[in-house]
């Protein structure tokens, strides 16, 4: 008990110093995550706060003490690998002396969403291969500027922002600017980072990299994200934005086609797949990106029961599986996975040990999919996954009150190793070199 209060304090002035003094709090946390009273799920939280402030060692030790204590359901080892994947890539970042500076603005290879990885990892892949001797600089996406508002509406002259200067900085940085000037190539890749909610001034907001880079007379490109299907004005905002730019790519074909821009399937897909698993007992489990915690538990509890009918593990992993708590104990006594994160190699072994996978996550079914594992995904609220059934035969979209473990059997023996388009490489290099020069 007075470990558990111990732990307690040490939590609370970790929470009192983050902003003022950071390394202390780092400390205060690590002794909250480490204690021997100290609660599961505060750690866990703990660990994603040293992560977001890049002190890996320090996440690292706390995976590690947990490990040493039995860790029943793998959290703590897939979260250590994602921990050392980080710490890798951050090591290993290039110097200065490229001879060609790309800046990738809305990089999304350091979240904890496995999908977000795979994908970012794929379109940086392709860049290096067009441009073998690039520095890439990534720049990360601050959403809390998706409801700032600044000096006017862009219901005229959309194109030309006498705020822009402001507006780059609240969404990318107060160095975005300086990155824009020292790149000899911007590049801004959307992901799934826009949606229905997302306003015309957050779109102007959103866009404002490429908009400084063309003032600029700056190389730029806009490529692999999903664009909504709006039907109000900001369609035609961004039909026209997107005609005045040019060098603009959709990851899905849908909004290729709606928009009149180029398709060039999601980098994701550019990932190598990994040799066939002799061992496929489980059942991937997923949340569904923008669902509520009732919809998601709704998604988890269908999924346990095709697990029970195909006699199946399950195994959770998936961003926001705080969601599923209650039902980790089940999980656990049914040999299976409850993780949050993994390293994208970690993660590859993981799925390739399931013969299905249920849940909402895009780019875990593509995943799966490279995986050779058949996905029965549910419409989330974005046409990603629409786009994604009619591109697989492998994915079938589902309704949270369909008979999962009746589709389940339906798909279990059409599983076969997923062959992505042949030529989806060159496309990349050639979109790529093409709004280079």
């Amino acid at each position: 008990m007075f470990e558990g209060i111990k732990s307690a304090i040490h939590w609370r002035l970790a929470k009192d110093l983050r902003k003022s003094d950071p390394d202390k709090a780092a400390r205060h946390l690590l002794l909250a995550a480490t204690a021997r009273g100290a609660d599961v799920s505060k750690a866990r939280r703990a660990v994603g706060f040293l992560v977001a402030d890049k002190r890996y060692s320090d996440a690292r030790t706390i995976c590690r003490e947990h490990i040493s204590r039995g860790d029943p359901s793998g959290f703590w080892r897939h979260y250590e690998t994602f921990v050392e994947e980080l710490g890798s890539s951050f090591r290993h970042q290039k110097g200065s002396r490229s001879k060609i500076k790309v800046a990738l603005f809305n990089d999304t290879d350091f979240r904890v969403n496995i999908g977000c990885r795979l994908t970012s990892q794929g379109l940086k892949r392709q860049i290096l291969h067009a441009f073998p001797e690039a520095e890439i600089t990534p720049i990360s996406f601050n959403f809390a500027a998706f409801r700032q508002e600044f000096e006017r509406n862009t219901s005229t002259e959309p194109f030309e922002l006498p705020d822009i200067g402001n507006r780059l900085s609240a969404a990318y940085g107060k160095d975005a600017i300086d990155h824009i000037t020292a790149a000899d190539f911007v590049i801004l890749q959307p992901e799934g980072s826009l949606d229905h909610r997302t306003t015309a001034e957050g779109l102007a907001t959103f866009f404002t990299p490429v908009l400084t880079a063309r003032k600029l007379g700056k190389p730029f490109a806009v490529l692999n994200g999903t664009i909504p299907i709006y039907d109000d004005e900001r369609s035609g905002y961004l039909r026209t934005l997107f005609h005045e730019l040019g060098h603009v790519a959709a990851r899905d074909e849908i909004s290729a086609e709606f928009y009149g821009i180029e398709f060039l399937a999601d980098a994701a897909f550019l990932r190598i797949s990994p040799g066939p698993s002799a061992e496929r007992d489980g059942c991937l489990i997923t949340t569904g990106a923008r669902n509520n915690a009732e919809e998601d538990v709704g998604i988890l509890k269908a999924a346990l029961r095709a697990c029970e009918a195909l006699r199946l593990r399950p195994v959770v992993l998936t961003h926001a599986v705080e969601r599923f708590n209650a039902h980790e104990a089940e999980i656990i006594a049914r040999g299976g996975v409850f993780a949050e994160t993994a390293g994208i190699e970690h993660a590859a072994g993981t799925i390739s040990k399931c013969r299905l996978h249920i849940g909402g996550r895009y780019h875990m079914a593509i995943f799966s999919l490279l995986c050779g594992v058949p996905s029965l995904l549910f419409d989330v609220k974005t046409h990603k996954n629409q786009w994604l059934e009619q591109y697989s035969s492998l994915i079938k979209l589902v309704h949270p009150h369909t008979d999962l473990a009746a589709a389940a059997v339906t798909l279990r023996d059409g599983v076969s190793q997923y062959h992505r388009e042949t030529d989806m490489a060159d496309k990349y290099l050639r979109f790529l070199k093409g709004a280079y020069c």
